[in-house]
């Protein structure tokens, strides 16, 4: 698939006698954003667009050979749901004991149980009671139970600099307003939501596949619940997602040389997933409670919110201190020429001192991330908003192992085909609490 990147590459492919296969050009799977942030448009190009962000009217886009084709012909701004229902909430605030009887909530037989939404509900004398609503390491509501996220349960804890901390760690992100971009001509304001503390890992992503098919989402599934047409696309299964585990697995492997999945769980359980489609990053946020984040929302926590960090670790905000301690990038140590499986390394591996403000680890470095949004302008005015005009590219964000410094900017914005994969491309989700 390298072979068909529209954009410029930094570096070039070479042969390694040494066994370790070929050599990666510095940025291959990083395509940067050369047009200006404010252009909108539906097609490959820049268009000229009115600077207006509109609501999605709920047309959807769908992709084929290759590209993201279909109806939709607008950005999304805040309100409304999303069709198909909204993906379970989760909070990383300790769930308690305490009930409380909902009100006009008749006709249920005594011991029935349900969820409303993340908060379980249990039939007595006739009326719903409610418990707390579940939070921290049980965030989600299934038939009336709280529970475990799929790709979590029972799942070592073995992520973090002292391979101790849950791969599934949350941690909170309150709302507020900032520049995207560092740009004060594009302001955005976004709603408090929880981000993976670290990248999706192969271990967790492994439980997704276990599951396959019947962890596909369903439609509306994995939206935003502030933006419309957000979920998922039912007509994007047949073209974007594997038939069956035995293509999946085969899918999941861009190379062999650089692709961090193993058919049988090893060493690589701790290693950031890469070589996945957007679609698939997509499928498995949705299967695992959540959703992938807007740009809005990963540029809001990458830079620190209104502090408007250079570096998510940047302090003060203006700091441009960049070295191996902080990120895994540019192939260091080493260099462009020497790039090699190694410089990919374990989830968090840089913490503390590569966290951004509120705790979350590898926004910069390691693996570049995948978005929600559209490869076109900001959308505007932005309150909880994103980019879903129909569009071939995604939007990632963060720089990868083999990028260099420049393009692990919190400024940064990268793009890549929705339906392709990359070396140095991965993902982490998000949730609404």
């Amino acid at each position: 698939m390298l072979g068909r990147r529209a954009g410029w590459w930094w570096g070039a492919l070479a042969f390694v006698a040494s066994g370790c296969g070929t050599l990666v050009g510095l940025g291959d799977d990083y395509i940067p954003d050369d047009r200006s942030a404010a252009a909108t448009g539906s097609t490959g190009g820049a268009g000229a667009g009115d600077g207006t962000a509109t609501r999605s009217s709920g047309d959807t886009d769908t992709n084929s050979a290759g590209g993201i084709g279909g109806g939709a012909t607008s950005t999304s701004a805040a309100g409304g749901g999303a069709p198909g229902g909204d993906p379970p909430s989760t909070s990383s605030t300790a769930a308690t004991s305490s009930s409380s009887t909902t009100a006009g909530g008749g006709g249920c037989s005594t011991g029935e149980r349900r969820c409303d939404d993340k908060t379980p509900q249990r039939c007595n004398g006739g009326e719903w009671e409610s418990s707390a609503p579940c939070a921290g390491s049980l965030p989600l509501c299934s038939v009336g139970t709280c529970t475990d996220r799929p790709s979590c349960g029972g799942l070592p804890e073995t992520c973090g600099p002292e391979g101790n901390e849950r791969c599934c760690a949350t941690m909170a992100v309150p709302g507020g307003t900032f520049d995207r971009g560092n740009d004060i001509t594009f302001p955005a304001t976004v709603s408090g939501f929880e981000l993976d503390r670290f990248e999706v890992t192969v271990g967790r992503f492994r439980r997704f596949v276990d599951a396959y098919p019947e962890s596909r989402p369903t439609a509306g599934a994995g939206a935003h619940p502030e933006i419309v047409g957000s979920g998922w696309n039912s007509a994007w299964d047949e073209a974007n997602l594997p038939r069956d585990p035995a293509v999946f697995r085969s899918a999941i492997r861009c190379t062999s040389s650089y692709s961090t999945w193993t058919d049988a769980p090893d060493a690589n359980e701790r290693l950031p997933m890469n070589c996945i489609t957007w679609y698939v990053a997509f499928a498995f946020c949705a299967w695992d409670g959540g959703r992938l984040p807007t740009e809005a929302e990963w540029n809001y926590a990458a830079a620190g919110g209104s502090e408007q960090r250079v570096y998510p670790w940047s302090a003060p905000p203006s700091s441009t201190t960049l070295d191996v301690d902080h990120a895994a990038h540019d192939c260091l140590p080493g260099g462009p020429t020497l790039c090699m499986y190694t410089h990919m390394k374990t989830v968090g591996s840089k913490s503390p001192l590569g966290d951004g403000r509120w705790g979350h680890a590898d926004l910069a470095g390691n693996m570049s991330e995948w978005t929600l949004d559209s490869y076109l302008g900001y959308p505007t005015p932005c309150t909880d908003c994103a980019q879903l005009a129909a569009h071939g590219q995604r939007i990632i964000r963060g720089g990868g192992w083999n990028d260099e410094s420049s393009r692990l900017t919190t400024s940064s914005r990268g793009h890549y085909p929705a339906n392709d994969n990359g070396r140095a491309i991965g993902f982490r989700c998000v949730r609404t609490p």
